[in-house]
């Protein structure tokens, strides 16, 4: 069987538009988030806590609010599949209810997933983070901000006084190392 020089033609550049087209997308796509950072509404739960102001609802589902970063988030529960659902909060990990260090995780960077800490880099000592747990409120304030090793698991142990502790990967793009942060209660729950 022949293949005529014009169907050859026709296929190599079809080929070509495809390789393009997927080294578009794997260049362009980690730049998505912050696109869609600069695009997207200020979440109701943050424009509250930007005001100093009580939200008009508490949400009926675990909420995690990092207003330094423009981020309203529902919390996971689950096994590690809930990760790519947005923020996992981790089994075994304590609660603002029970006290321990509340475990929280989520992607940075995933061709696939929620990048729902994307701009995780922003938050700076002294940021405010609220938890809605069970319809209560509860803040803490970052005390540390850390960049370790995926093996450096110690983060996740538990404490006996009340600790939240977020990380994701980083830098960018990448399993490298893990970028916590740790915030610790700042009063009374709500």
């Amino acid at each position: 069987m022949k293949v005529s020089h014009v169907k050859l033609r026709r296929f190599n550049n079809a080929l070509s538009l495809v390789v393009i087209g997927l080294c578009l997308y794997v260049i362009l796509a980690p730049l998505w988030p912050k696109v869609a950072y600069q695009l997207q509404d200020v979440p109701d739960l943050v424009a509250s806590a930007e005001k100093g102001e009580e939200p008009e609802k508490i949400p009926t589902e675990n909420t995690l609010v990092i207003p330094g970063m423009n981020l309203q988030q529902v919390l996971h529960e689950g096994g590690e599949e809930a990760l790519n659902k947005g923020i996992w909060h981790m089994p075994g990990s304590g609660s603002p209810k029970t006290g321990g260090n509340m475990v929280l995780s989520g992607h940075r960077f995933t061709y696939g997933g929620p990048a729902v800490l994307y701009h995780m880099d922003r938050v700076k000592k002294g940021d405010k983070i609220i938890v809605y747990w069970e319809q209560k409120k509860y803040e803490y304030e970052v005390k540390n901000i850390l960049v370790v090793p995926p093996t450096q698991v110690e983060i996740q142990d538990q404490t006996k006084d009340p600790l939240l502790t977020i990380y994701t990967c980083t830098p960018l793009v990448t399993a490298a190392n893990r970028l916590v942060i740790q915030a610790e209660p700042m009063g009374e729950s709500q």
